[in-house]
């Protein structure tokens, strides 16, 4: 368990809407701080920049989808060891399973209560060694 309280979000998704959507959640409900990427192409250097205690990736972007952005990060040294946490509509169990082996930190399904992502979030944050 982590020494100390989740504080910092990155969230990479392309969809506007969503993105409104969860930084109110975390940010109001949740009192996180966030910083939202809209590219994922872009991702990596804001990750870097913010430094974010987590990550949130959406599975299904234009560009670049959530699981190639996750590989791409593990590369970086700068953020290879982040926790990343996936949010989709559509991925099956089977392309789930091989995010976390390949070390994901979990999951959450669209669609999902803005009320109740923070919860969720700090679950997993709080089951991270």
């Amino acid at each position: 368990m982590p020494a100390h309280p989740l504080q910092r979000v990155c969230y990479v998704e392309d969809d506007e809407d969503i993105r409104k959507i969860v930084r109110m959640s975390l940010e109001r409900i949740g009192k996180l701080t966030v910083e939202v990427v809209g590219d994922p192409l872009l991702a990596i250097e804001a990750i870097k920049a913010f430094k974010p205690e987590l990550v949130m990736l959406d599975w299904m972007m234009p560009g670049m989808d959530g699981p190639t952005l996750y590989r791409k990060m593990r590369e970086v040294p700068e953020v290879c060891d982040l926790p990343v946490v996936f949010i989709t509509a559509k991925a099956s169990e089977k392309e789930l399973n091989e995010l976390r082996a390949l070390g994901a930190a979990g999951t959450i399904s669209k669609p999902f209560s803005p009320k109740d992502l923070p919860q969720q979030l700090r679950a997993i944050w709080e089951g991270l060694p």
